[in-house]
């Protein structure tokens, strides 16, 4: 009888842990994300199906978050589940897997669109003051040590247009990850670790064919040849010359890289 006792208590206090674990208030997060430098004006829901509203990073607006978590994916020395944020002028859906340390990154499932401004406010190190529209649908992305280790999946960029005073308008294009054909570099080193895309354009004033490649140690570069379609637009003469001579096709080299 006692020995029975003994077992009832044992399953009491798991139920009870469990239940206590299943209705943890996601307020109780605010302290993690505070020192991954994300914060939120309000918590509502739980910390396995929970949301953030204004979430921020570095005081940069990011939008309304809300997740499900996965709570048996825990057993197995990860956090994952499903994510959507939201904001006023676009949005982000992905499935995630990630370690307890952060170091190893795994997204699914991603579909996002929003405008190139948003990134302005993100301390990401990006240009600046390009204006333009981008969306994407990804079926892998997976980073480690901060930098990607794999993509797969497509970026488009509408209506591009290149920052004050010029504000010349590049036209639109398509980004696929992983490049079908991928060509060595002029400027990245080969490495297995490289991740590649193929580049072309849409529409705009200019045809483009071109290769990116993203290095291990975070350096891309971006080369390929650009042909005008028509007359140039008197904003991007000088720079089109810049270029040299072009080909008997019209098209021109072009190579621009730099860090991430």
């Amino acid at each position: 009888m006692k020995h029975r006792t003994g077992w009832l208590v044992a399953l009491g206090a798991l139920a009870l842990l469990a239940f206590a674990l299943v209705t943890l208030p996601a307020v109780v997060l605010s302290g993690v994300l505070q020192r991954a430098g994300l914060t939120a004006s309000a918590f509502g829901g739980s910390v396995w199906s929970g949301s953030a509203q204004a979430l921020a990073w570095r005081d940069a607006p990011l939008g309304d978050l809300r997740w499900r978590l996965a709570p048996l994916e825990l057993l197995g020395g990860r956090l994952a589940g499903h994510a959507t944020l939201t904001r006023p002028d676009g949005s982000l859906d992905t499935r995630f897997a990630t370690s307890f340390a952060g170091d190893d990154v795994q997204l699914s499932d991603v579909t996002f669109a929003m405008p190139i401004e948003a990134l302005d406010a993100l301390p990401l190190g990006m240009p600046k003051g390009w204006h333009g529209r981008a969306s994407g649908s990804f079926v892998e992305v997976h980073v480690q040590q901060r930098r990607p280790v794999a993509l797969r999946g497509s970026l488009d960029i509408e209506g591009l247009v290149t920052p004050p005073p010029r504000s010349a308008s590049l036209g639109s294009f398509r980004t696929v990850f992983p490049h079908p054909q991928p060509q060595p570099s002029l400027s990245i080193p080969q490495d297995p670790g490289n991740v590649t895309a193929q580049v072309t354009d849409k529409d705009g004033p200019f045809t483009v064919d071109a290769q990116l490649t993203l290095s291990p140690a975070r350096n891309f570069s971006l080369e390929g040849t650009l042909a005008p379609r028509g007359p140039v637009p008197p904003a991007m003469q000088q720079s089109l010359q810049l270029l040299g001579p072009a080909d008997a096709a019209g098209r021109r080299q072009f190579s621009v890289g730099g860090s991430l």
